[in-house]
């Protein structure tokens, strides 16, 4: 995939996880497709720069860079959030509350990988 692709696929994810959401639906399908937005997100990053990606370790390191690069933003925590999101389409164990939290930082992650790609 090419980095636009992945960019388009993450708002399409992204989209779609509101959407089980914001409908009540299931909350496993919601999380992993928020995760799934922010990984292809984040390979895209990490395509564009020419960072290595190798396994789920490399999301945690592309976070790194991009905290490297803005630190003022909570990359890694939203990034582990994100993950965590992940790991409750596996277990389920997430209370409301908790998913909620999860989402904003994941979702403040994506907007901000989002934002960080060149528009093409």
């Amino acid at each position: 995939m090419t980095p636009q692709e992945r960019r388009d696929a993450s708002l399409e994810f992204s989209q779609r996880s509101d959407q089980e959401f914001d409908r009540g639906g299931n909350t496993m399908i919601a999380a992993e497709l928020l995760w799934g937005a922010v990984a292809q997100a984040l390979l895209a990053v990490a395509e564009i720069n020419e960072w290595p990606c190798q396994g789920h370790k490399g999301y945690f390191q592309i976070a790194a860079r991009l905290a490297e690069r803005q630190p003022h933003l909570p990359w890694q925590s939203d990034i582990a959030a994100a993950d965590q999101l992940h790991g409750h389409f596996y277990n389920r164990d997430l209370i409301p509350g908790e998913l909620n939290s999860k989402r904003l930082a994941a979702r403040r992650a994506l907007h901000g990988i989002i934002a960080s790609l060149p528009d093409q």
